[in-house]
């Protein structure tokens, strides 16, 4: 599973499930992924880190829970800031199929960064934008 990358990114469909207990069987599993991974040098995006405060906002978590979670991860991963260049690569990567633009803007983040991995749960996209995507759950 995470042997399988070199420099990787936490998608936040990971981060979801390690904050979210109404899915106890994959926050488990995210649980137990990070446990394995204890220092290792792990990234994460600016927008990976929006993504799951929006997300846990829309399932009603607590503000403070989501903020606690926020600071958790950002001790915990290195976060990487995107900036106009990721969006106008994100334009650029997405041509024909502009569902894909957020996941897009990541690969841009990745790309600038020597990031040759992401660890999600939507591995078919990514690889769709020519990333390796492993699935650090299964």
């Amino acid at each position: 599973m995470q042997n399988e990358c070199g420099k990787s990114l936490v998608d936040s469909n990971i981060l979801i499930y390690l904050a979210d207990s109404q899915d106890p069987k994959r926050q488990a599993s995210a649980l137990n992924w990070l446990e394995e991974n204890i220092g290792r040098t792990i990234f994460v995006s600016a927008q990976t880190l929006r993504e799951f405060a929006f997300r846990a906002l829309v399932k009603s978590t607590p503000s403070e829970k989501i903020i606690d979670f926020l600071d958790l991860f950002t001790a915990r991963f290195t976060v990487l800031q995107d900036d106009q260049l990721d969006t106008k690569n994100a334009v650029e990567l997405c041509k024909g199929n502009q569902k894909l633009f957020w996941d897009a803007s990541i690969v841009s983040v990745m790309n600038r960064n020597g990031i040759d991995c992401i660890l999600t749960e939507n591995t078919k996209d990514f690889r769709t934008l020519g990333v390796k995507a492993v699935n650090p759950l299964k």
